[in-house]
């Protein structure tokens, strides 16, 4: 029941004795607030001032989630109940009250709160007239709910379709969108322009806008069935692998390597590898599911198809030299965001002040993770891991332990409890199974791949190939002119001797590479014990023989390079060249008595642990089986019953299409975070991604399908609506979104047609300014940036969950004065004209406007620049100019 409102009571005063029988019916109310009756401006104080302080720094750890010294503090009647000390709040008498000894302590062990910034002056001065004043308070103040009854951690169910009267579409989205319209009596916008319309959905599907052709056939035909051929052929098109693997690459934090000259200190090389897989997967349908598990533990579900283990990237991307702790904390914290919407990183030092989620269980996460490291793979056809390679994620130290680290310092770890991997209890609906797992043969012994002897045979021919060509351009020189100095002779002579030992050492190696090749296999086979030794003996000769050559080539190569010293250099070079004897002599002998050691194939390379490991522990052999944690993980976040997931990938989804997401904080789905105005539409669009395989592609089809997609982005005629919801949170107008980054640039290679498409491949230097190919594929890194891209927004190497949109001159100066705006404005007017031949200036005018902005020019327009567009060349290519710098060409409308 309400208490009575400021009116009432004092009416209630005038009327007097002839107003008891109609107050008879308040009497319970009376009752409850006996001795001082408490009314709405009574404690209308302690909710605005006093609640949401200690909601904002008490909650934490004397609420529902925590009862630190048995008390909590979310209610009134819990602060009178008090604690394990007794109550904490005396009302009428602030100075006697402990909560307000405690907020205003001077020691620091006993002032409360303990973490972060003492109380403001205005708190503690708003609490203590609250005090003073009594402490009202609602009679039927609610204590928090119970953080199990958050919407986000319960699994989501699909909710009925609303009927709703009147609404012609079929699509769901549009009903869950009208219900709520109706009830604020909103009235959608009509369609947008048929052609505006197949730019907005060409850009959201593929990141290029349509062609010339396109937008006018559509305008002739943008019937329902047109508009499907349309959105199939978008999906069905390449290059929306490429449009939305930028999208999920700044979510899962895609970078290139970078770190100090050729030392890799983040991330990993070859990257491009995981790009090109997100682009591969979006294009295939992969379903979202699948594609996290890949991420998350390819190696430990598919460790012999080099495809898959591309995915895991996702975990070789988080790689850090220095700080082993920093490497894992920055892999909870954006897995967690990125796949969770959760923020676990603040429960590293203490347990989460919003969420169930307690420091404990932040390192049971860590333990999931902690054994594994990063190797690069080879890749077919190349044999040096600077020139490709393919990072990927690997269980190492299996026997790792994990610790809490008291208040976050990896420095105080607590031994005395290691802790066992799991996922945080509250979102655990039942025991956390992991299983290890038994590896094959291949992917701990990756040198026993078929591919990986061809290459390195291959590799080898081709320095065969090359170093005959060295010889036969030695022969020439050697009997080029026998009158040369003697000196001049003799160097030929040894750069002859140079380039056949060449020769000989290369096919000492092709010889040696098949038998290496063999001993390993037979090694890690169940090939008797005699074999094995008679194989690796042959290994080893073969290994002994190529030292030799090696030794005798380095003999000729030093005898050169004294020869070639200067007179200050000679002792050093007769050192080296004496050495290099010693070996060779050393050498012979070793054929004599070859033993059974060889050097074993490399198929992969572990990358350091640490800036301080030892080569010894880099070579060390890769396990043969791994943890299963990993995989149990992936199993567990992409169960039906994760209640995240789906609504996580959806919400992202939902903001890329219409500007914002349903739920606006991208990263975090918890307490802290904004609730979905929308919460049916998300939970049933999160069903409806399970329910169909976990495709994107047919989450894409529900939205570009749907009459909100369709509707025009103008508030025009709209002033009610306006008044309503001007922000547009209800959908009863398409939101105009801002063109990112990646999109600009290649629209106007697109629009010049100089785009480049093709695709995948490693990354291209982010200062190549020649380069036509699609933006995706420039470098991308916390080192590299490409200016045409950083000017408009680009993505955060760092945490990018959500781009942001700004308006800066900058950007006009890049599209109006840059090589590579200035370069597509000619040939895009040049390519019109192409098109159109016989066109004058206003048809020229209209055809431009059609192209640049899908959109036909008005009457005034045309007037207007029929009446100030000189008859010349260059004024043609003014006005491309000011299309891209008008706001229809950056905006998504």
């Amino acid at each position: 029941m309400q208490p009575l409102s400021v009116t009432s009571h004092a009416r209630l005063n005038i009327l007097g004795h002839q107003a008891c029988v109609a107050v008879a019916s308040l009497l319970p109310l009376v009752f409850l607030c006996s001795v001082s009756p408490i009314f709405a401006e009574d404690y209308a104080f302690y909710l605005k001032s006093v609640k949401p302080v200690l909601q904002a720094r008490c909650f934490a750890c004397h609420g529902t989630l925590k009862q630190e010294s048995g008390l909590r503090v979310d209610t009134v009647a819990f602060m009178l109940a008090g604690g394990d000390n007794g109550p904490i709040i005396t009302p009428g008498e602030a100075t006697a009250s402990a909560l307000l000894r405690r907020v205003t302590a001077h020691d620091e062990s006993l002032r409360m709160p303990p973490e972060g910034e003492p109380l403001l002056r205005t708190q503690i001065e708003a609490i203590s007239k609250w005090l003073m004043d009594g402490a009202m308070h609602p009679p039927d103040e609610q204590p928090e709910r119970d953080p199990k009854d958050h919407w986000a951690f319960r699994a989501p169910e699909r909710p009925s379709v609303p009927v709703v009267e009147h609404l012609k579409s079929k699509n769901p989205i549009d009903a869950f969108l009208a219900e709520q319209q109706l009830a604020k009596t909103l009235v959608p916008q009509s369609e947008a322009n048929p052609r505006v319309w197949l730019r907005r959905v060409s850009l959201d599907l593929i990141g290029l806008p349509p062609t010339e052709k396109q937008l006018d056939d559509f305008a002739i035909d943008h019937s329902e069935n047109a508009r499907l051929r349309c959105v199939e052929e978008l999906l069905a098109n390449p290059q929306h692998g490429e449009r939305w693997g930028r999208h999920w690459m700044d979510i899962w934090r895609y970078s290139d390597w970078w770190g100090l000259g050729e030392e890799v200190r983040n991330s990993q090389k070859h990257m491009w590898h995981w790009r090109d897989w997100i682009v591969e997967s979006l294009n295939q349908d992969v379903g979202y599911d699948e594609m996290v598990r890949q991420m998350l533990a390819a190696d430990e579900l598919y460790p012999n198809d080099l495809h898959r283990l591309r995915a895991s990237g996702f975990l070789a991307r988080q790689y850090f030299k220095f700080n082993r702790t920093s490497w894992l904390d920055e892999t909870i914290e954006h897995s967690s965001k990125a796949l969770l919407g959760l923020t676990f990183n603040c429960c590293k030092c203490h347990d989460h002040k919003y969420d169930p989620i307690s420091q404990e269980d932040y390192y049971r996460l860590r333990a999931v993770f902690e054994p594994y490291q990063v190797r690069t793979e080879m890749a077919p056809g190349t044999v040096d891991f600077q020139k490709d390679g393919i990072p990927r994620a690997f269980d190492s130290n299996l026997d790792a332990p994990t610790f809490v680290h008291a208040r976050g310092d990896d420095r105080n770890p607590i031994t005395a409890k290691p802790m066992i991997p799991s996922v945080p209890e509250m979102l655990r609906w039942e025991t956390f199974a992991v299983a290890p797992i038994s590896l094959p043969q291949e992917a701990y012994q990756p040198a026993l791949r078929q591919y990986v002897m061809e290459s390195y045979l291959a590799d080898t021919q081709n320095k065969v190939q090359m170093a005959q060509q060295a010889l036969e351009a030695a022969q020439k020189k050697s009997t080029a002119d026998p009158s040369q100095e003697v000196a001049t002779v003799e160097m030929a002579s040894i750069e002859l001797a140079i380039a056949e030992k060449s020769i000989q050492k290369w096919r000492l190696e092709l010889e040696a590479i098949p038998l290496r090749f063999a001993a390993d296999h037979a090694k890690m086979t169940d090939a008797s014990p005699e074999e094995r030794v008679r194989l690796a003996k042959r290994a080893a000769l073969a290994d002994k023989k190529l030292a030799h050559g090696k030794a005798d080539e380095e003999v000729s190569v030093s005898e050169l390079a004294l020869l070639k010293a200067k007179p200050d250099d000679k002792d050093a070079s007769q050192k080296k060249l004496i050495a290099a004897r010693s070996l060779l002599e050393s050498s012979i002998k070793q054929i004599d008595a070859p033993g059974e050691e060889y050097t074993s194939m490399r198929g992969a390379e572990k990358s350091a642990e640490s800036n301080v490991e030892t080569e010894e522990s880099k070579k060390k052999a890769f396990p043969q089986t791994s943890t299963g944690r990993r995989t149990a993980l992936a199993t567990w976040l992409t169960d039906r019953r994760n209640p995240l997931a789906a609504r996580v990938a959806v919400n992202h989804i939902w903001a890329r299409h219409f500007g914002r997401p349903l739920v606006p904080t991208v990263f975090d789905f918890g307490r802290k975070g904004t609730p979905p105005l929308h919460p049916r539409l998300l939970d049933w669009l999160a069903v409806e991604l399970m329910d169909s395989g976990w495709s994107m592609k047919h989450i894409h089809r529900l939205i570009v399908h749907s009459e909100a997609y369709r509707r025009t982005s103008s508030n025009a005629g709209a002033t009610a609506n306006l008044a309503i919801d001007p922000e547009n949170q209800y959908y009863w107008r398409m939101n105009s979104v801002r063109m990112e980054s990646q999109m600009v640039r290649d629209s106007l290679l697109s629009l010049a047609g100089e785009l480049d498409c093709k695709m995948g491949g490693p990354s291209i230097p982010a200062a190549d300014e020649k380069s036509r190919r699609r933006s995706l594929y420039f470098v991308h890194s916390h080192n590299e940036h490409n200016k045409m891209l950083s000017a408009f927004d680009d993505a955060n190497v760092l945490d990018c969950y959500r781009r942001g949109e700004s308006i800066v001159p900058q950007q006009a100066l890049a599209l109006e004065n840059s090589k590579l705006a200035m370069e597509m404005v000619d040939r895009i007017a040049t390519r019109i004209e192409a098109r159109n031949p016989n066109a004058d200036d206003q048809e020229f005018a209209r055809l431009a406007f059609v192209a640049i902005l899908a959109d036909e020019p008005t009457a005034e327009e045309l007037q207007w620049i029929q009446q100030r567009m000189p008859k010349m060349q260059q004024a043609r290519v003014g006005l491309v100019r000011a299309l891209i710098n008008h706001n229809d060409f950056i905006t998504i409308r």
